[in-house]
This record gives C-alpha cells, sequence and structure tokens, in this order.
C-alpha cells in the first residue's frame, strides 16, 4: 500500500495552494450588460412668451394737405340768383390750403376769394319810372378750422372739425348810388352754413385718407409670413400676432404719430421653415398709453448625441480613477450617450482591479449610468445630476464586482460630464442679431429693427437625434412698414 511520507505532503499541500493562489489573483470578472433601449419620452408642449413688436408710425401732414388741395378746387359756394335779395355771391378756393398741427388737434387755413353783386332799386312813385344800379365788387377772406382727432376701437380715425372765417381790416361793400351797402351782413349767414359743409368735407377726407384698418391689416398678415434667418442652420422665425394695440395720435413736427403695439408669440426654430396657418381675423384695437418695445423670442439648440458622446469622451476616455488609497482603480477605455425616456444613459467601457491583500480581482466589460439633465448657469452647460447605475448594471456589480458599485466612481463621473451649449447659443443670437442689424425683412413691406439682450434657458428636453435645449432671448424689437 502507497504512503505518502510527512514531507511529501506537506510538498503537496504547499503545491495545491499555491495553484489555489495563482488563480485568486488572476481572477477576472467580465461584465455582460446590454444597453438600455434607445427612447425618448413626448417633449413637453413649448409655452412661448408674449412679446410686443412695436411699430412705430407717421404720416406727413404734407400727405393730407395734398389730398384735401386736390379735393377742394374752384368754387367751394355760388349764388346766382339776384332777384331773391338783390345779392348775388360767389365763393372760390384762393390759393393752397395749409394744415398745421399740435397734439391732439389739427389746424386748417383756406384762403378764398369772394366776389358780390349787388343791386339798387329806387321807384320815386308808382306811376314814375324805377331807377336800377348794380355794382360788383370782389374781397379776400381765410377760412380757419380746427379738428380734434382719436381712435377707435374699430381702427377709425374720429375727426370733429369746427371752422370760422375771418375777414380783413376792412369789411366788404358796394357804392350803389348815393347809398354804402355794407355785404358782411349778407355774406356771413351763407358762409357760416358754408363753414359747416366744409368742415364735414374736411371731417371726410381725413378719414378716408388715414385707412389705418387697412394698414394695420397688411401688417397683421405680413407679419404672419416665416422669415429665414440662416441657410446654414436652416433657421426660421414666426411670428404669432395676438392682440393690436395703439398709442393715441398725435402730431408733431408736421407729422401724425403713433405706436402700433402687435402683442405677439415669437419662435425660432432650426428644423425647417414652420408650418403657419394664417389669421386674417383682426381682434379688436386696445388704446394704451404705455406701449413697450420688448421681445421674448423662443430658441432652441440642438447638441447631438455623436457630439455629447465626443465631448464625453475627451473628458473621461483613458482616464484611471483610483479608489481606497489605491487599492481599487478602473480605467475608461470609451465612453457614449444614448437617451433614454426622460433621462440620458452613459455607456462606459471600463477596465478595473482591485486587490485584497495577496488576492487581485479585474473587471472588463461596460458599465452604464442613468443621469437626468439640467442647465447649469454658472458654466453654461447640460450637465446630469442624481447618476446611478442602470438596473441591469448593479445587478450584475452586486455578484461580480460590489466594489465598484460601493465607491464613489458614478459620483466622479458626474462631476466631470458636462456638455457645453453656449457656443451653439450664441450662433442662434449672433445669428438674430445679424439679422436684425442688417434691417431684416420679414415680408417685402416690413423692416425689422432691434437688439438681443438676454439669454434665459426655459427647459431641456431629449429628441431621437440630440439634446434640445429651450432658450428665452430678452430684447427690444421694431418693425417699419416702408412699402404699403
Amino acid at each position: 500500500m502507497f504512503r505518502l511520507t510527512t514531507l511529501q505532503l506537506v510538498f503537496l499541500v504547499f503545491i495545491l495552494g499555491s495553484l489555489l493562489t495563482f488563480q485568486a489573483c488572476s481572477s477576472t470578472a467580465r461584465l455582460t450588460t446590454t444597453a438600455p433601449p434607445v427612447s425618448v419620452a413626448t417633449a413637453p408642449a413649448y409655452q412661448p412668451k408674449l412679446s410686443s413688436i412695436s411699430i412705430p408710425i407717421s404720416i406727413p401732414l404734407s400727405t393730407i394737405e395734398d389730398k384735401l388741395n386736390q379735393e377742394l378746387q374752384g368754387t367751394l359756394y355760388k349764388d346766382d340768383n339776384l332777384d331773391d335779395d338783390n345779392l348775388m355771391v360767389t365763393v372760390l378756393k384762393k390759393g393752397r390750403m395749409t394744415i398745421q398741427a399740435d397734439k391732439d388737434k389739427l389746424y386748417f387755413s383756406v384762403p378764398l376769394q369772394v366776389y358780390a353783386k349787388g343791386r339798387w332799386q329806387w321807384e320815386p312813385c308808382k306811376a314814375c319810372p324805377s331807377f336800377s344800379k348794380s355794382e360788383a365788387t370782389s374781397f379776400d377772406m381765410v377760412v380757419k378750422a380746427e379738428s380734434r382727432f382719436g381712435l377707435s376701437e374699430d381702427y377709425k380715425i374720429n375727426t370733429i372739425t369746427s371752422s370760422n372765417f375771418e375777414w380783413g381790416n376792412t369789411k366788404p361793400y358796394i357804392n350803389l348810388g348815393p347809398l354804402k351797402i355794407g355785404l358782411a351782413r349778407f355774406i356771413e349767414p351763407a358762409m357760416k352754413q358754408q363753414m359747416n359743409v366744409i368742415a364735414r368735407q374736411l371731417d371726410k377726407e381725413i378719414q378716408s385718407r388715414l385707412n389705418l384698418r387697412q394698414y394695420v391689416a397688411d401688417t397683421w398678415v405680413q407679419m404672419q409670413q416665416p422669415v429665414k434667418l440662416d441657410d446654414n442652420l436652416n433657421a426660421w422665425l414666426s411670428v404669432a400676432p395676438q392682440e393690436v394695440r395703439m398709442a393715441p395720435l398725435y402730431a408733431h413736427n408736421g407729422s401724425f404719430h403713433t405706436r402700433l403695439g402687435i402683442t405677439s408669440y415669437m419662435q425660432v426654430t432650426t428644423d425647417g421653415k414652420p408650418q403657419t396657418q394664417l389669421n386674417r381675423n383682426l381682434p379688436k384695437l386696445i388704446i394704451d398709453n404705455h406701449l413697450r418695445d420688448d421681445i421674448q423670442i423662443g430658441l432652441t439648440a440642438t447638441v447631438p448625441y455623436t457630439h455629447a458622446s465626443s465631448l464625453m469622451q475627451q473628458q473621461v476616455a483613458n482616464q484611471t480613477y483610483k479608489f481606497d488609497d489605491g487599492k481599487s482603480q478602473i480605467t475608461v477605455k470609451d465612453a457614449a450617450i444614448t437617451p433614454s425616456g426622460s433621462q440620458l444613459v452613459l455607456m462606459l467601457d471600463v477596465d478595473g482591479k482591485t486587490k485584497a491583500g495577496l488576492f487581485t480581482k479585474k473587471l472588463v466589460g461596460k458599465v452604464y449610468l442613468r443621469g437626468t439633465p439640467y442647465y447649469d448657469t454658472q458654466t453654461a452647460s447640460i450637465k446630469l445630476r442624481d447618476i446611478d447605475y442602470d438596473l441591469e448594471t448593479k445587478d450584475m456589480l452586486v455578484s461580480t464586482a460590489s466594489w465598484l458599485a460601493k465607491n464613489k466612481f458614478k459620483d466622479m463621473i458626474q462631476s466631470q460630464v458636462s456638455i457645453p451649449v453656449q457656443t451653439q447659443l450664441t450662433d442662434v443670437r449672433n445669428m438674430l442679431q445679424h439679422t436684425l442689424n442688417q434691417s431684416g425683412r420679414m415680408h417685402e413691406a416690413v423692416l425689422l429693427r432691434g437688439a438681443v439682450n438676454d439669454l434665459e434657458l426655459e427647459d431641456i428636453y431629449l429628441t431621437p437625434t440630440g439634446i434640445k435645449a429651450l432658450v428665452n432671448a430678452r430684447g427690444s424689437l421694431t418693425a417699419t412698414i416702408d412699402k404699403l
């Protein structure tokens, strides 16, 4: 019977122990995790903020003056019946009507020339022959009219005109035989009646000439046409007007002035020309003494996942993270970012190891982390909060590499991953500002001028192709209608 000596037994135990120790030092755990399915949550409906596009309106008084001088020409009044009151009067417009204005009033001056003919009759007795003599004269007078104007909710300019006239230093008269007959008492009643006709004519011409409703209606429709801001980004500015406000009319320096404010929702998109539904219905006009020209425009900046993955690779790839005074370490060989619902998934291809006495345990494979994106205002970048291992990764680490699940590796990754969006936001802002600087047109007849001052991030959501940041741009904007 074969028996082991004591020395042989010790040697055998030593060999077996050495083999076991060698196997423990070189053991390797492989992670066979699968990537979470790529998906995105339904993007929240964007709630734009109201903006006010301020449109200065200036209408030269000379335009109204020209129109009225065209309409009011020649004979304004004529009485050619001498038999009823022994007087004939003809009133002609002489020279150019002039208009001045101040605040909410218009002042008209209409030069007139009056031709008058009077007849004197004398019959000494019934049987005696009668004597008659006619004399004619002409003289000048000036009609003065004053109109107070205002606005109504149906976009009409309401005017109330009153008028009077002035004689010269000497009132008109004619000599008929031995008589010197003053004509003022005959002419004044007729002229006063004619003043009402002139006043009504002035009201009619002013209101027809200043067709604000058509003016605003054209602007309302034109502003709804999307305008392209940039070819490379395929960026478009769209405006959805909501209400119309107007400051009271006033006159200054030879022109009518007011300010039209169209309250609108404004947005810049970079995914092609937006589909808009034209709204031609003008709302009631709101008279507002405190119009503003501030705008808030929704801007979007999209970071593709490929670009985000490249940025993360620069931040964490080929880096070695050490824990427990160097006893444990893990190196990230590759990294990528994908969406999952409302969270981002970070894939890290790792190679790590940990020591416990003489034993070393290795770990290779891919780990998946989940985190919620948010915008960090201090760094103008998208970061992640509440990072944790994906459920499958966590279960596998518990059974194969609990040391990794327990240390601060995920916290280190969370602190490092940062996706700057300042460049994208600045590009969109500069693009919009460039358009405004160049007096960009929203339409053939509408010129834009303004400034974009502040950017404020409103929301972040995930799309199938990238991380979209929604930003609110604040500034001022005016529009000028120059080709009605």
